[in-house]
């Protein structure tokens, strides 16, 4: 009885259209991750370079705003604000580099659960402290308000649930990847 092993399925003759698929779709998703990282970056730059944005930014993002917070209290706002963004750049950097190794090598390499582990981590990350900073931008930009009318919000939307778990699945997956490079390093003993 003839049986697929994982090693087979590493050494994936390049010439196939599967693996045609594989290389174009990672390429793809690889160059898209970049770009993604640095429309982010470039945003975050304009929030910082261009007068008054940033302001406008966390004004617009934050409810019951009666006094605007003093310049100091904005840009330590801002600060706690790119927290979470900068772990969703590295995060997306992390992802293209994972792209760009499905791309160029084989599927079980042994960089890939590295990779899984780390777009895990920062995913993980990033999706807890968009809580936590949250939290903490809405303390600072209502810190100016009257007595009775600052505002402490603690909230976990949709989107910060979805990082969360997608955290999870990495982590999960690296997990797996690395048992299956386990067998398949047993396989080729037996063989």
């Amino acid at each position: 009885m003839n049986s697929l092993t994982l090693n087979d399925m590493a050494q994936t003759p390049a010439g196939t259209s599967q693996h045609h698929r594989l290389t174009r779709l990672a390429s793809f998703a690889s160059w898209a991750s970049f770009i993604a990282a640095a429309v982010i970056v470039l945003a975050t730059a304009y929030l910082w370079l261009v007068e008054g944005a940033l302001s406008d930014w966390l004004v617009k993002s934050e409810e019951g705003i009666i006094v605007m917070p003093s310049p100091t209290m904005v840009s330590t706002a801002g600060a706690v604000a790119m927290a979470p963004i900068a772990l969703l750049v590295a995060m997306l950097f992390e992802l293209g580099r994972l792209f760009r190794l499905f791309a160029n090598g084989p599927v079980f390499d042994p960089a890939v659960p590295r990779r899984l582990g780390r777009v895990g981590w920062l995913a993980f990350s990033s999706s807890a402290s968009t809580v936590v900073c949250a939290t903490v931008v809405t303390l600072l930009m209502t810190s100016a308000n009257p007595p009775g009318h600052r505002m402490l919000t603690i909230g976990i939307d949709s989107q910060a649930l979805a990082g969360l778990m997608l955290g999870f699945l990495f982590l999960v997956f690296s997990l797996v990847m690395q048992e299956a490079l386990g067998l398949a390093e047993e396989n080729r003993s037996f063989v």
